[in-house]
């Protein structure tokens, strides 16, 4: 496989001029951080999205002026400046209409959809791009086998772009892109054998599950390959029986942030979800979740059963109500195996019950917003109250709260924090009461 499209922006003494996609740009002595950030729209390309890097205030922002070029800058770990705009990809003809972006250790993989028509709901001749950013340099690609989201590993070394029936598409710190040959992956056969798409598990290496369909019942098999490679061995299997009627199938989505067990998830909801673990070398499966997650799951008419939330700044949140007053919170942050031990924070005094419970990813911080009704009054409305208990939190480990009653308005939840009645909160000031 070529190599993708390279761009450099490292620290280079005297003056230099690059092209990278037609944008020229001067290199000073004094550090490439030298220019003001370059700000898009939504009206005729794409709005800026930032990525905070773990060295300081070092950040990414990628966007497009006019729905063709997609264009990066790097923020300098100090805040003050910026690199020159680099255009990273360019599609003359398609247009850019959305992008996911995963993080992990220094290294940003952004996957950008170009679409040849904005009218046409079918993705059938969509283009997907990779572009992978580490150190100011950034490489791009849309070779075969680009998934729709990438997978990095926490450390930032490998990233998982895609796959296609003959390789899956890696790209390494040390080696840019390169298609991996499978070696043992099982042909997806509808409907008699399905397969999931890879997981990429914290330690670079790769976990599948198949399922393959006999007599009325699925035999689950979890292959898995050694770092950085797409060698798949068989390591364990589990046989159920098919849940549902009979259009169901043995078809799994998988997830982990481990390197010690993969959760299996039927396409079926009414299949029970089992885990496969890992004791040293050997690999069996259980019921119990070993991820440390405690879902709550409360009487339909109550509130409020655990949601989870992914790529919070990078980190997943769960929050519910073990009694329809207090709130709950856990956190994965990025490179942990587990989820934090369950927190309970105040919510709703007595003389008051909740009725429904909203999360909300803010641009610095995590908010909590609970719907409250006081006892003995007649709900009309779950989701809009005449009370609310809230939480906020900038790092997902420090939480603050309030409580707001006799409030007549909805809540107004923007990207840069919270207002309810008199009450407010930012991430710079927390909560205020005006």
């Amino acid at each position: 496989m070529s190599r993708g499209r390279w761009w450099t922006v490292g620290s280079l003494v005297g003056a230099l001029v690059i092209a990278a996609g037609g944008v020229a740009w001067w290199q000073h002595d004094d550090g490439p951080f030298t220019h003001s950030l370059v700000r898009f729209d939504d009206d005729r390309g794409e709005a800026n999205r930032y990525t905070n890097l773990e060295d300081g205030a070092a950040q990414l922002s990628v966007g497009s002026p006019d729905g063709h070029e997609l264009v990066v800058q790097w923020r300098d770990p100090d805040g003050h400046g910026w690199t020159a705009p680099e255009t990273v990809w360019t599609d003359g003809q398609n247009l850019a209409i959305e992008n996911t972006v995963r993080y992990g250790g220094g290294t940003v993989a952004i996957v950008e959809t170009y679409t040849p028509d904005t009218s046409d709901d079918s993705d059938i001749n969509d283009v997907l791009v990779s572009i992978v950013c580490r150190d100011l340099t950034c490489d791009a690609t849309d070779e075969g086998g680009v998934d729709s989201e990438a997978q990095v590993t926490p450390d930032g070394g490998l990233v998982y772009v895609g796959d296609t029936e003959r390789h899956v598409q890696l790209w390494s710190a040390d080696g840019g892109f390169r298609a991996v040959p499978w070696s043992g992956h099982p042909r997806y056969d509808y409907p008699r054998l399905v397969v999931s798409s890879p997981v990429l598990a914290p330690d670079g290496s790769l976990r599948v599950v198949s399922g393959r369909f006999s007599a009325g019942a699925c035999t689950f098999e979890l292959l898995s390959s050694p770092r950085r490679s797409a060698d798949l061995t068989s390591v364990a299997r589990r046989t159920q029986p098919l849940r549902g009627d009979l259009q169901s199938d043995c078809q799994t989505y998988v997830d982990t942030f481990s390197t010690d067990w993969v959760a299996v998830h039927s396409f079926d909801h009414r299949a029970s979800d089992f885990w496969f673990v890992r004791d040293g070398d050997t690999w069996t499966t259980t019921r119990h979740d070993p991820s440390g997650l405690e879902a709550i799951d409360v009487r339909r008419t109550e509130c409020c059963d655990t949601g989870v939330i992914g790529f919070v700044h990078w980190n997943d949140v769960a929050y519910g109500s073990p009694d329809g007053r207090r709130l709950q919170v856990q956190t994965h942050l990025l490179g942990d195996e587990r989820w934090s031990e369950p927190r309970l924070l105040e919510g709703a005094p007595p003389g008051y019950r909740c009725t429904w419970l909203d999360g909300h990813d803010l641009a610095e911080g995590f908010l909590l917003v609970m719907t409250c009704h006081e006892e003995g009054h007649r709900v009309r409305d779950p989701f809009t109250g005449d009370a609310y208990a809230v939480a906020a939190s900038t790092d997902l480990e420090h939480w603050d709260t309030a409580w707001v009653a006799d409030v007549h308005r909805d809540p107004e939840v923007s990207h840069d924090g919270l207002r309810l009645g008199r009450l407010t909160w930012t991430a710079d000031a927390g909560f205020e009461t005006h």
